[in-house]
């Protein structure tokens, strides 16, 4: 009885070894190849919204598409940090009543604005015609996080019995925009 319980245990142990976890660390590492996908797009994109100091719905369009290619499904979320600097008045009719220091303004516009500019109406057909600007000097950044669970996810679920979250590739990409078009 014992010399057939261990072998059924050995068998169980050699298909894990011989297939599940290949198997898993074949995922994971698609996994990585996808997070790297990822971020080359977002860098892509982040860089030529920050060169060109505007996004056309084109170049959103084709950013969600290049995404869309790996087989996951994306939360998209942009944020544009616009800074101005005013002077501060006493009295802001006279001229003369400024207080020798300056007030730093942020104004920060994200995902539903910026959408809402580029396409208006509600439709995401392409509309060339729609741009959304951004002055040299602003911040512009991009997050993008996996909303389903990738087939990696779902056989390290399988293998440790537990409910994981979906999010597994996240990128987050921006800088200052430099609006090299002016």
């Amino acid at each position: 009885m014992s010399d057939t319980l261990s072998k059924i245990v050995a068998l169980v142990i050699s298909v894990f070894l011989l297939f599940i976890f290949p198997v898993e660390n074949l995922l994971a590492r698609q996994d990585d190849i996808t997070r790297i996908i990822v971020l080359n797009e977002t860098t892509e994109f982040v860089d030529s919204v920050r060169n060109l100091g505007y996004i056309t719905p084109l170049m959103y369009i084709q950013f969600r598409e290049s995404l869309s290619a790996t087989g996951n499904v994306y939360d998209i979320t942009m944020e544009h940090i616009h800074f101005s600097i005013d002077p501060v008045y006493t009295d802001p009719v006279d001229m003369t009543s400024f207080q020798h220091d300056y007030k730093i303004n942020r104004r920060i516009t994200y995902t539903e604005e910026i959408l809402e500019r580029l396409f208006p109406g509600d439709s995401m057909a392409e509309n060339n015609n729609c741009r959304y600007h951004l002055s040299a000097g602003d911040i512009f950044r991009v997050k993008v996080v996996n909303l389903n669970k990738t087939p990696s996810a779902k056989v390290q679920q399988m293998l440790l019995m537990a409910e994981l979250p979906a999010g597994r590739i996240i990128v987050s990409y921006g800088g200052m925009v430099r609006d090299e078009n002016n």
